[in-house]
């Protein structure tokens, strides 16, 4: 028991007097130990890589977000506060958030204590994308950014809609995001009276009498559901 107690006075001890101020979103790693009556303690809160003892913050960064331009492509930005031994940052790109690729490079400012912002344009975008930051240090140890994702306009939930609504006729159509998987008619009671996979983008669904529904969609993007009214 007296053991234990060191160790957790010693382990105390190390974060009062090494501990870092971390921001949300930012790459960082911070690490400290300690030692009384012949009992060592040493801790590393971050990323951990090729560091033994990390003592500064290698790129502090205050935002990472991609949007769509003009052209409908990914594009990507990312602002740091203050960077050290920062060589660049390397971008990599997944279509599931699981495996990852090199998209490309940009060179960082080596060291800055003033705010720089950097972009980076993906040019081979084509469908819903993952993106991350492998962000390098000058002795080749590196942190990686939060993920950040981009959906194409002709993907977003927002092109799910069903017209005329209310309808006077039993048949109705469905305008879908490409790559829908699933398109499911219930009635409003919950109970499922359709299901359709894969349905193509312009979809006609005809309702077995006047009611309420609610029509659901699932895609890669995520699930919506919107209400139908048949008089």
């Amino acid at each position: 028991m007296k053991r234990l107690l060191t160790i957790t006075a010693i382990t105390l001890c190390a974060y009062h007097t090494r501990a870092q101020q971390i921001s949300p979103g930012a790459l960082y790693a911070a690490s400290g130990s300690g030692s009384a009556n012949g009992v060592s303690v040493s801790w590393v809160l971050g990323s951990l890589n090729t560091f033994s003892d990390l003592s500064v913050l290698p790129v502090r960064l205050i935002s990472f977000e991609g949007r769509l331009n003009a052209a409908g492509l990914a594009e990507l930005h990312w602002k740091t506060a203050e960077e050290t031994n920062n060589v660049g940052f390397e971008i990599q790109k997944s279509l599931d958030g699981k495996n990852w690729e090199l998209l490309g490079w940009v060179d960082g400012a080596i060291n800055s204590t003033t705010e720089k912002s950097y972009q980076y344009v993906d040019q081979e975008f084509v469908t819903t994308s993952y993106y991350r930051l492998r962000q390098v240090d000058t002795d080749d140890s590196y942190t990686y950014s939060r993920i950040i994702r981009v959906i194409p306009e002709k993907e977003s939930l927002d092109r799910f809609y069903v017209y005329p609504n209310p309808s006077r006729e039993s048949k109705v159509r469905v305008q879908l995001p490409e790559r829908t998987r699933r398109l499911l008619l219930f009635d409003q009671l919950g109970n499922k009276l359709g299901q359709f996979e894969t349905p193509a983008t312009n979809h006609i669904i005809t309702l077995p009498h006047p009611g309420s529904f609610m029509l659901q969609i699932d895609t890669p993007v995520g699930s919506k559901t919107t209400k139908l009214i048949f008089h």
